[in-house]
């Protein structure tokens, strides 16, 4: 792999659902409030939130390399661990893929501004938080993920769940409301979920690097038990709303993501290798966009 076919790898373009969710809930949210639909600007929306997703993986590549983390799991890990990284490869340079994020920053940044022009200037304020979190996240000097503190997993829950739903929201009605943060925020939360089981793999790396991230400053077994309580948390959102009759009865029907949840949950305490992380962090990133889409389904039915 070289080239611009390892672009799709220092990218992680598998991972584009875990953005179109909040995207797909905020317009779902604006629908259910306002009966509000702009199929040109979702679009928009997906376009402008794909790219800057795809730029955040890259940047957070470069400074991972550059910080020295990347550079450790090639040494410790087993060449066939999950997850590698194609510069500390030597298949990306360091150049192309700051050239590449940066290419799509800007795409992202044009959409936003365009948005911006004929919607509302809060559509740029928007995105720069999640532009700022994004690029952040790992470069310097704020480094959110190697302070501790669970900043990189907020900054995570913030990112791939309000941010993006508000910001939708915004573009779909012109205006401003609790409603798609409050509704968004499971998907956030189950997203950061996925984070703490990708964190599994890269433990014993992060540890000697010093990225303090929750998974490593928890240890394993808490980080583990955080994982559960962190997806009772989002279920639970969501039932309250219902009650509350915040959110359609409708919207229940996340409760058919159930069952993985309960399998991720059972497998606490019983994945230890780094190739049996991986293969969690996929079944957790299947159950955050699952329960992410039928939220949506449920908001507009």
């Amino acid at each position: 792999m070289s080239g611009l076919g390892s672009l799709p790898r220092l990218l992680r373009v598998q991972f584009l659902p875990v953005i179109v969710s909040p995207v797909l809930v905020g317009a779902a949210v604006a629908w259910h409030a306002a009966s509000a639909f702009q199929p040109w600007y979702l679009l928009l929306v997906l376009l402008g939130s794909a790219t800057l997703h795809l730029a955040a993986n890259g940047i957070d590549d470069v400074y991972d390399y550059l910080n020295g983390t990347d550079k450790l799991a090639e040494e410790m890990l087993p060449k066939d661990a999950p997850g590698w990284k194609p510069i500390a490869r030597g298949v990306v340079s360091v150049g192309r893929a700051y050239a590449t994020s940066s290419a799509l920053y800007a795409l992202s940044v044009a959409i936003g501004l365009y948005l911006s022009f004929v919607v509302g200037w809060w559509a740029i304020l928007i995105a720069a938080a999640g532009i700022a979190l994004s690029y952040f996240y790992t470069a310097p000097p704020l480094k959110l993920d190697y302070r501790g503190g669970g900043l990189g997993e907020l900054s995570i829950m913030l990112s791939f769940g309000p941010i993006p739903a508000l910001g939708t929201y915004y573009v779909m009605t012109r205006s401003l409301s609790l409603l798609p943060v409050l509704l968004s925020l499971p998907t956030g939360i189950l997203t950061t979920d996925v984070l703490i089981s990708h964190d599994m793999i890269f433990y014993d790396v992060y540890e000697r690097a010093g990225k303090r991230t929750l998974t490593v400053v928890l240890g394993r077994s808490a980080a583990a038990r955080l994982f559960t309580y962190l997806g009772v948390v989002a279920y639970s959102i969501i039932v309250l709303a219902v009650v509350t009759r915040v959110a359609p009865l409708s919207s229940l029907q996340v409760l058919l993501a159930l069952p993985l949840f309960l399998k991720l949950a059972d497998l606490e305490g019983k994945v230890r290798a780094p190739p049996e992380y991986g293969a969690r962090t996929m079944l957790a990133f299947a159950h955050s966009v699952l329960f992410s889409l039928l939220l949506a389904l449920g908001l507009v039915l």
